[in-house]
């Protein structure tokens, strides 16, 4: 059989083919490499880079390997900020992981009102607080103009239970923790304590001041529309005679003499000692593009104690105190006052330190399950760690007590058990819960689904022997009085 003869144009073709695919693939190249060009120079308001933006999670470290945690110092140094303009940008820097952890609640009446933002209003609300800070008198005023001096505790109240509770927390300092600090009580103009109160705060060395003394830095003549009355935390202890303030929150009892944490190692480092909260700030929330501050996976602040030096932090005060002021804005990002601290610090680039060691609860059980009403804070002081210093009593104050009746005859007992991670000290891989118990019951709870540290639960009483007596038998409020 005759063989089939060559194609004569199968070198040409060839050739022709070849100049194709080197042509498809220098455009291919060319569309690739103008991609990521242009991802990289996303229209950043500030000329920074982004940085590594890798969220790695902090999973339990073995008793063997724990290092010297005490030298562990929070800031947020001026390398760190970034500027968030677009969705890809964020993605970048927000793990996913991070809204497993976000305030149900807040992100349900809120995530809306985030994601509706356009450029313009972030811009604006941009512009709107760095021009404060450019141009406000007190932000710009040196502290050392104010007569400042010395240590003291700040607390607020207003109405007759907060009045109460902060009465209770003082009697507690003084009677049972020998604590000689001086006290202040902040309170607006038309919530004056009564005779009987006044009487009882000058007894217990507590001076009762009021946020509408025209000489102070920031005072404040009146209350606002608002159903609580966040905004004046940052307003009174800037205006306190203080240098050094410990602030607490009027439901907030103190289980030792806090005066040591005026010299704790992380508030020595950087004049701010902050505590942590059980939720993250959502990744969608408008707050980071608008002060220019890196989302990352952290905790969010809870300020129900917070000890600050005035001097060596006074401009992030003034922006905690305007973002309070400004609360129908702020608050939308900002479940209250609370982070408006860490959030304020972070835009300036100032230094905090923030405790390490996670929070536990204070709580019952509720048909079969742990309902936490208290939040309990810790130091991180490692051989002190297992004793809470704070006892906030933060959703047991809106629990009507008759759940919390026990004996023959009933006293209350709002503490039964104390639940908290074995391994949380700069832990960000746990899961703390919020859920409705049966009768309408607020609780928070910790949950061990996805690799979380072990959890354990052990008897209040056998915690902080006599608290739970001493804060009853000196008046303290537990759940609420209803009808």
């Amino acid at each position: 059989m005759p063989s089939t003869p060559p194609f004569k144009g199968g070198g040409k073709l060839r050739n022709r083919l070849l100049t194709l695919g080197l042509i498809l693939y220098l455009v291919l190249m060319y569309v690739v490499f103008h991609s990521m060009g242009h991802e990289k120079s996303a229209s950043p308001l500030d000329d920074v880079s982004l940085g590594d933006s890798t969220i790695h999670h902090a999973q339990p470290t073995p008793a063997s390997e724990e290092e010297d945690h005490d030298d562990i110092v929070t800031t947020t140094p001026a390398t760190e900020q970034t500027t968030i303009s677009t969705d890809d940008e964020k993605d970048k820097q927000c793990d996913s992981q991070v809204n497993r952890n976000a305030d149900p609640n807040h992100t349900r009446a809120h995530l809306n009102f985030w994601q509706s933002l356009d450029s313009a209003s972030i811009d604006q609300y941009r512009h709107a607080w760095k021009q404060f800070m450019a141009t406000d008198n007190e932000a710009n005023t040196d502290p050392d103009a104010y007569d400042f001096h010395g240590r003291g505790i700040v607390l607020v109240a207003g109405n007759r239970d907060t009045f109460d509770r902060a009465l209770t927390a003082i009697k507690l300092l003084r009677l049972h923790l020998s604590c000689n600090l001086p006290v202040e009580v902040w309170h607006l103009p038309d919530e004056h304590p009564s005779d009987d109160i006044k009487k009882q705060l000058e007894e217990y060395g507590a001076t009762p001041r009021n946020l509408a003394d025209s000489t102070l830095p920031r005072p404040m003549a009146e209350r606002t529309t608002a159903e609580k009355q966040f905004q004046i935390k940052a307003a009174a202890i800037i205006n306190s005679r203080f240098q050094e303030v410990l602030y607490l929150d009027s439901d907030n009892s103190p289980t030792t003499n806090p005066t040591f944490l005026f010299d704790t190692k992380g508030y020595k480092q950087t004049g701010a000692l902050f505590w942590p909260d059980f939720w993250k700030t959502h990744t969608d929330n408008s707050i980071f593009d608008i002060l220019q501050v890196p989302c990352v996976d952290e905790w969010e602040q809870e300020s129900g104690q917070m000890v600050i030096d005035k001097k060596r932090a006074w401009r992030p005060l003034q922006l905690a105190w305007y973002m309070q002021k400004n609360y129908g804005l702020y608050f939308q990002f900002l479940n209250g006052d609370k982070d408006t601290f860490k959030f304020a610090w972070k835009a300036l680039h100032a230094p905090y330190h923030m405790v390490q060691v996670f929070l536990g609860m204070g709580g019952s059980m509720v048909e079969g399950r742990f309902c936490g009403h208290t939040m309990l804070q810790y130091t991180d002081d490692i051989y002190s760690e297992d004793k809470p210093i704070f006892v906030h009593a933060n959703l047991m104050k809106i629990t009507d007590k008759n759940y919390f009746m026990q004996g023959d005859p009933p006293v209350e007992r709002p503490w039964q058990e104390i639940k908290r991670y074995t391994n949380s000290r700069g832990n960000t891989w746990l899961n703390p819960v919020f859920y409705i118990a049966p009768g309408g019951r607020a609780c928070m709870d910790f949950t061990q689904f996805q690799n979380e540290p072990d959890i354990s639960l052990t008897r209040f009483d056998d915690t902080l022997a006599g608290f739970q007596d001493k804060y009853f038998d000196l008046g303290g409020i537990g759940g609420e009085t209803r009808g």
